[in-house]
């Protein structure tokens, strides 16, 4: 026979599986989010510095290119993670 206690120990047992799941999923996002800014970044930077442009074009246009990428990742992520 289960009673009220037995329950809440299944859940507390369960609870910091739970929390360690969600803590590495969402730092792999944020992982993922950093690196895709960053590598963007970086070729945006090297695009201007072989063109020799004067104002660094390639690095807004990809770096803000790649904060929008990272954005829609990270809602097509929480949204997949929200149906779960």
């Amino acid at each position: 026979m289960h009673t009220m206690s037995d329950e809440k120990k299944d859940e507390t047992q369960k609870d910091p599986v739970r929390k360690a799941s969600g803590f590495l999923r969402y730092s792999g996002m944020a992982m993922q989010m950093l690196g895709t800014i960053l590598v963007f970044t970086y070729g945006g930077y090297k695009l201007d510095e072989w063109q020799q442009n004067k104002i660094p074009v390639w690095t807004l246009v990809l770096s803000l290119t790649s904060i929008a990428a990272s954005l829609y990742l990270l809602i097509r992520g929480l949204s997949q993670t929200g149906k779960r």
